[in-house]
């Protein structure tokens, strides 16, 4: 098992031959449920940039999220994600200083796994992570704005 310290938080590194942009492909290749892997999304609120952590069964509810934030999320760019977090969509890494710098929503269904894995900074690397310790290293926001 390969392990690093990032950012003084403990994951495991899973590498691939394949890529694993996806949760579709993070879940073939690493043999895990959809529901152990987390994807980790840029979003614009009004003129704020925002990051939405998500179960990999699950997804955004825009009709939730108007109701509960007072307007609708829109995804960023392809380009806003390389501007604002350094990085490609695909690779984004919640365990990240630039992810730190803004507001996170986390799904509270995360909280049901143990650990979950989540982007690992390039298309073909993967975070091995304990739920508890992502929780404490990011300090998100709990709001069951998905489905």
């Amino acid at each position: 098992m390969n392990y690093e310290v990032i950012d003084n938080l403990k994951v495991e590194v899973l590498e691939f031959s394949g890529t694993v942009e996806t949760v579709e492909k993070a879940s073939l290749l690493s043999g895990e449920p959809r529901e152990k892997i987390a994807k980790t999304l840029l979003f614009k609120l009004n003129n704020e940039y925002v990051v939405f952590i998500v179960r990999g069964d699950r997804k955004v509810d825009y009709i939730k999220a108007n109701d509960i934030l007072g307007t609708k999320p829109q995804l960023a760019s392809p380009e806003d994600v390389k501007r604002i977090l350094g990085t490609e969509p695909g690779a984004v890494s919640p365990i990240d200083r630039q992810i730190k710098k803004l507001k996170i929503f986390l799904d509270p269904k995360i909280l049901e796994e143990e650990y979950i894995l989540c982007g690992g900074g390039s298309k073909n690397k993967l975070y091995k992570v304990k739920t508890s310790d992502l929780i404490s290293y990011l300090n998100p926001n709990m709001l069951d704005i998905f489905k």
